[in-house]
């Protein structure tokens, strides 16, 4: 009887598991990742939307690979994390206040304003994306961190890519922060 109830148990956990899987599965499904795409997303963590470690030094590049599985445009983001209200107080004043609303026009920029290359190449080593760019102003907050934005990427085919970050602008004033770099897409 012992066996028979330890048997039972094992397959209702395993039941649990596969109903568990087949529901996140379905919700990501409705949110418009395909299981193709969450399999892939499960397997690669290269795949947009993640972010990179990134310690950020002027003229020294930094690369990251990239595996594009939709052709939609995507942002590359620069995160900056805080703890506490005196480190984003300090952080917000480097960043800035937020870009590109009118009701903002009175909020000072901030005291780093950035200046980046930003290079994606294809699988071929062939440069499909090279554009220097400046940047000042907050894109994107949370409780946590801070964002600005580097670059807006046109739609890429499918494929492996490296992208490549290069300050050329004094970025030291981040050294004490964490700081991350984001890919992301955009919507169509």
């Amino acid at each position: 009887m012992s066996k028979r109830s330890w048997a039972q148990t094992l397959v209702a956990v395993v039941l649990a598991l596969l109903a568990a899987g087949f529901l996140q599965v379905a919700g990501g499904w409705v949110y418009g990742d395909s299981p193709y795409v969450q399999y892939l997303k499960w397997v690669h963590h290269d795949i947009p939307r993640f972010t990179v470690p990134v310690r950020l030094v002027e003229g020294t590049p930094f690369s990251f690979p990239a595996r594009i599985i939709r052709t939609y445009g995507h942002e590359l983001n620069l995160l900056v994390y805080f703890s506490g209200k005196k480190e984003r107080a300090v952080v917000e004043g480097l960043i800035g206040g937020p870009i590109g609303q009118p009701v903002n026009a009175g909020r000072p920029p901030g005291k780093l304003p950035t200046t980046v290359r930003v290079t994606v190449k294809d699988q071929d080593q062939r440069i499909v994306y090279d554009q220097t760019r400046s940047s000042d102003g907050r894109h994107a907050s949370s409780a946590s961190f801070v964002g600005r934005q580097f670059a807006f990427l046109p739609p890429l085919n499918e494929g492996h890519y490296t992208i490549s970050v290069t300050p050329l602008s004094d970025v030291s004033g981040l050294a004490p922060f964490r700081t991350e770099l984001e890919l992301t897409y955009r919507s169509k």
